[in-house]
């Protein structure tokens, strides 16, 4: 019962107090310039702790936690299996996540990527393990 206590409380955690525009971390890298055949590169700000990070932990955590329990204890299947299916659409996630951004807004951030992992680690060992 305490497991699903905290599950909650990271996924109601994470959306309490979050503002429309409170994302924009001028992750945009190139911006066109018109009449120029040439990009113009713009400063990356992306910090190893702000409030986008702290959303890739607790997504991360959340969804290994839910997977398994989906997995595990309504479908009824092996444990071992949800383990694994677990971690890897974790991962998969994460990963398939950054590369949207990359295609989209020109950065991929190996400190999302980071914190994805950190956050699917912690769901492991507080949900899973």
């Amino acid at each position: 019962m305490l497991k699903y206590i905290l599950l909650l409380l990271i996924i109601f955690s994470s959306a309490a107090g979050q503002e429309i525009d409170s994302l924009k971390d001028s992750l945009f890298v190139k911006k066109e310039v018109p009449g120029r055949l040439n990009m113009v590169i713009k400063p990356i700000h992306d910090p190893w702790i702000s409030q986008d990070k702290f959303l890739h932990f607790s997504a991360c955590a959340a969804i290994s936690g839910l997977t398994y329990h989906f997995y595990v204890c309504r479908l009824k299947r092996n444990e071992n299996r949800g383990k694994v299916y677990s971690v890897s659409l974790t991962a998969l996630i994460g990963i398939g996540k950054e590369i949207y951004d990359k295609k989209k807004k020109g950065h991929f951030s190996w400190k999302d990527l980071f914190w994805d992992g950190l956050g699917l680690a912690t769901g492991y060992f507080i949900f899973i393990h």
